[in-house]
């Protein structure tokens, strides 16, 4: 399943024959069979042939991957990796050209001669415009020639469009991974991003025109049809991926925005304070940026600590990383005495002995940042996958803890976490069946109706089935309001708000942290909306029976 989550070269490799072999005997099959009939053009038939394989290649690693890769977030679709679209698209190439090659060779034995390229040095051959095109862009730049159309396809297609992109992105890849392995800021890596989706923007846009207008031009030189139109092809299929991912983009590039100008979505960076006996350092609020900094700084001027504590509601993976990294480094114990959740159990984890008061809440669920697509979220969800395992946390609740929506939280029973080694220290206690749990206090119980409203709202909206969408949540005080959108005609209210009513009321009682929540006087509300905004009902969870 890692190797699958995280590619290497001979997937690349094996992707890259396989769509060889399956283009070549499909796009054969389809030409002989079907295309013959509908398309003069045998060229073109041979292009449109291996655009519908690649379509058949992506839909069928996606499905796939969707199938085989369950564990990690709840199941959605996965699309292949940006890997595995260029290993096909090579593959395809190379048996476009063989089949190319193929036809020319049995065109070649009728009346006419299939030209492939035209004869550069016949201009003969060329009609009075396409001399005159030639006159005029032969002094311009390179990068005008290229807008122009007048570079050769190739060039056009291979230089500047896969080898420039390929080498962007190479290059962000490196300078991304000197970020996220050294000492660089969050803020550094977010410029990164940035500068790469706005030039990666420009270079597409210029790229994409420049093989446009060349395909034209190649063939009133009097070169393949077959390859302008699959040139072309490829362009419309690139611009039509772009656009399905526009969205996804557009919110990344906000979240990035706002790091890279110093602001993080999630707030200020936790306070940071040493005990009296300089022997314990409290953390307590968002790990958000530059978290990591500050707890270095804290470190270096009080060497004497041996015990971070813990009191959070998580935050930036990286930033948690980098102080679970410290922390592993220094040997230190962590310890949780409030509310751990989400990152924040990354740098619990990191400790030598892990500890937990009796009232503390552990939560858990997959990662999650605004604008990452399926795979890329099990590209993070693996990488939290191992680094709980390393910490010595039994797989099966690795599982049941990266099950879980982002948009929700696991707790865990006391019991799960010291047998799965969540926790290790002898602090532990864990409460017999008849102890009551112990009431929380107010600020305690706002910080976490604030801290699971944040979580929440970083991964809406979110469809929960056909009909029903989660759209936001808020935290006012002791009351935690989610609302819903219903996307259903003549909806029988009454009968809806009793049969949600039962399932909030048992789901919210059968979890003893929520029940110690509403005991503290917690009130959690589900508010349900039509498509047009409008109230429809409301359903309210203030109390828990008795032996709920």
């Amino acid at each position: 399943m890692d190797a699958l989550t995280r590619p290497g070269v001979w997937h690349f490799a094996a992707a890259t024959l396989a769509a060889l072999l399956i283009g070549y005997l499909l796009s054969w099959g389809m030409d002989r069979l079907f295309l013959r009939r509908l398309i003069a053009d045998r060229i073109a038939g041979i292009a449109l042939s291996l655009a519908i394989v690649f379509i058949l290649l992506m839909g069928g690693t996606s499905l796939y991957l969707t199938l085989t890769l369950p564990e990690y977030v709840v199941p959605t679709i996965v699309v292949p990796s940006m890997g595995f679209a260029l290993s096909f698209i090579l593959g395809l190439a190379v048996a476009g050209a063989l089949r190319m090659r193929a036809y020319g060779k049995d065109y070649e034995q009728g009346e006419d001669e299939l030209v492939f390229e035209p004869d550069w040095n016949d201009l003969s051959a060329y009609d009075e415009e396409v001399i005159a095109w030639d006159e005029k862009n032969a002094g311009r730049n390179y990068l005008r020639r290229h807008w122009a159309g007048h570079l050769s396809l190739p060039v056009s297609y291979w230089v500047n469009g896969f080898l420039l992109s390929a080498v962007i992105l190479a290059g962000t890849r490196f300078l991304t991974h000197r970020i996220e392995t050294g000492s660089g800021s969050l803020q550094s890596l977010a410029l990164v991003i940035l500068a790469y989706l706005g030039v990666s923007l420009v270079v597409w846009v210029w790229s994409s025109v420049g093989i446009w207008r060349s395909a034209y031009w190649h063939r009133r030189r009097g070169g393949s049809p077959g390859w302008a139109v699959a040139a072309r092809a490829l362009v419309v299929l690139t611009a039509g991926t772009t656009l399905f991912r526009a969205g996804d983009i557009a919110v990344q590039a906000a979240e990035f925005g706002q790091l890279a100008a110093g602001r993080d979505s999630l707030g200020p960076v936790a306070a940071m304070t040493v005990s009296k006996d300089g022997r314990a350092l409290a953390v307590d609020g968002n790990i958000s940026a530059g978290a990591a900094k500050r707890f270095q700084q804290v470190l270096a001027a009080s060497p004497g600590v041996r015990t971070v504590v813990l009191t959070s509601p998580g935050g930036r993976m990286l930033e948690a990383e980098r102080i679970a990294a410290i922390v592993r480094e220094r040997g230190l114990s962590t310890r949780v005495e409030e509310v751990c959740m989400s990152a924040c159990t990354n740098i619990l984890l990191a400790g030598v002995e892990r500890t937990a008061e009796e009232s503390a809440r552990v939560g858990f669920h997959a990662p999650s940042f605004p604008g990452l697509n399926a795979a890329e979220m099990r590209l993070a969800a693996a990488a939290m996958r191992q680094a709980y395992l390393d910490a010595g946390v039994d797989p099966a609740f690795v599982w049941r803890a990266l099950t879980t929506p982002p948009e929700s939280m696991w707790f865990p029973s006391y019991y799960e976490l010291e047998t799965a080694g969540v926790l290790t220290g002898s602090e532990i206690v864990v409460r017999g069946g008849g102890r009551p749990a112990p009431r929380m206090s107010g600020a305690a119980v706002q910080r976490e109706l604030q801290a699971a409203a944040t979580i929440m709202n970083a991964s809406a909206p979110t469809r929960l089935d056909e009909v029903t969408t989660f759209t936001r949540a808020e935290a006012t005080g002791l009351v935690l309001t989610r609302s819903y959108t219903v996307a259903i005609d003549g909806l029988d209210v009454a009968a809806a708000k009793r049969l949600i009513a039962r399932g909030a009321g048992r789901e919210a009682c059968g979890q003893p942290q929520i029940a110690a929540m509403i005991g503290a006087g917690a009130r959690f509300v589900h508010a349900f909306h039509d498509r047009r905004g409008e109230r429809l009902f409301e359903v309210e969870v203030a109390d828990c029976p008795e032996g709920a």
